[in-house]
C-alpha cells in the first residue's frame, strides 16, 4: 500500500476514534457514570498507555520548566475544561449536536486570529464564518424549540475554550514534539481530575463491567487510537492533508448517533452541519489556512 493511502487511513482511524467519544459518553452515562469519573478515566488511562508508547519509541520526554509549566496550564485550563464542557453538553444535547458545535472551532479560530493579530482576514474566510455561523443557526433552529438552552451553552462553551486552546498552544508546541506535548497535557487533565474526585468523593466505582468497558474505550480508541492516527498522518502525508480529511470526524459522529443511539437529526439540522463542514473545507482548502490547519492537526486529542 503506498505511504499516502496509509496515511489516509491513519487519519480516517483517527477520525473514527474522536469520532466515537460522544457516542461512548453517551453510554457511559447510561450505564451509570458521571461527568467527573468519565473525565477521570479517560485521562489517566491515556495518560499511562502514552507515557509507554514514549518510552517504546525511545522519545525524550524531558521539556524546560517553562514549557512544563505551559503544557501543564494548557492540560488544565484548555483541554481539561474543554472536555469538562463538551461531557457535560452531552446531558442535555443529542450527540450529534454537541459534536457540530464543537465543529464551529475552525470559524472561531480564525476570528480569533484575526482580532488578536494572529493572521491576516479575507474575503474566503469572511464567507467561511457566514457559513459556519448560518450553520449553526439552522442546528439550533434559531428559535431553540426543544433545544435545551443549558446544553447549547456548555456545547459553545466547550467550542470557544478549544479555539481559545488551539491558538495559545501554537506557541508552546513550536520546539515540543507533538506526542511529548500532548502526554503532558493529559497528564495535567489525569491530575487535576484525580484531585476533584479526591476531594468531591463523586467517582464512581459501582459501574457494572459494561460500563468500565465503555470508559477504557474512551480512553483507548477515543484517545490514543485518535492522536496516534493523527500523528501518523501528518507524517505520511502532511498536516494540511491530514486537518482535511479530518472533517469527516462530525459526519461520522453524526451517523454513528443515528444508527447506534436511534438519534433523530431535521433536515434543517442536516443542512447546517453540512454548512458548518463547508465553511472548514473553505479555510482548509481556499482561505489560506494551511498554517491554520497544521496547528489543528498537530492539536488535535
Amino acid at each position: 500500500m503506498k505511504p499516502q493511502h496509509t496515511g489516509a487511513l491513519m487519519v480516517l482511524a483517527s477520525a473514527t476514534g474522536f469520532a466515537m467519544l460522544p457516542i461512548f459518553i453517551k453510554l457511559a452515562y447510561a450505564l451509570g457514570a458521571n461527568t467527573i469519573t468519565i473525565l477521570t478515566a479517560r485521562f489517566i488511562l491515556a495518560s499511562l498507555c502514552l507515557w509507554g508508547i514514549l518510552r517504546w519509541r525511545n522519545l525524550a520526554a524531558k521539556v524546560s520548566r517553562k514549557t512544563a509549566i505551559s503544557l501543564c496550564l494548557l492540560g488544565i485550563a484548555g483541554y481539561g475544561l474543554m472536555s469538562t464542557f463538551f461531557a457535560a453538553s452531552l446531558k442535555y444535547l443529542p450527540a450529534s449536536m454537541s459534536s457540530l458545535l464543537l465543529y464551529t472551532y475552525p470559524a472561531i479560530v480564525t476570528l480569533m486570529s484575526f482580532l488578536v493579530g494572529v493572521d491576516e482576514f479575507n474575503w474566503k474566510k469572511g464567507l467561511a464564518l457566514v457559513l459556519s455561523f448560518c450553520g449553526l443557526f439552522l442546528i439550533l433552529k434559531v428559535s431553540f424549540a426543544g433545544i435545551s438552552l443549558m446544553g447549547i451553552m456548555l456545547g459553545m462553551a466547550s467550542s470557544l475554550i478549544y479555539s481559545a486552546y488551539l491558538l495559545v498552544s501554537s506557541k508552546v508546541l513550536k520546539d515540543v514534539d507533538p506526542l511529548v506535548a500532548t502526554t503532558y497535557v493529559c497528564s495535567a487533565a489525569a491530575i487535576t481530575f484525580t484531585l476533584t474526585c479526591a476531594v468531591t468523593g463523586e467517582f464512581v466505582t459501582t459501574l457494572p463491567m459494561a460500563g468500565w468497558l465503555i470508559l477504557l474505550a474512551i480512553a483507548l480508541v477515543s484517545t490514543v487510537v485518535g492522536i496516534l492516527g493523527c500523528f501518523a498522518g501528518i507524517r505520511l502525508i502532511g498536516p494540511a492533508n491530514t486537518s482535511i480529511i479530518s472533517t469527516a470526524e462530525p459526519v461520522i459522529t453524526v451517523m454513528l448517533s443515528v444508527l447506534l443511539l436511534a438519534e433523530k437529526i431535521t433536515p434543517m439540522q442536516l443542512g447546517g452541519g453540512l454548512l458548518i463542514l463547508s465553511s472548514i473545507l473553505i479555510l482548509q482548502l481556499w482561505a489560506g489556512g494551511k498554517e491554520t490547519a497544521t496547528k489543528v492537526a498537530e492539536s488535535a486529542s
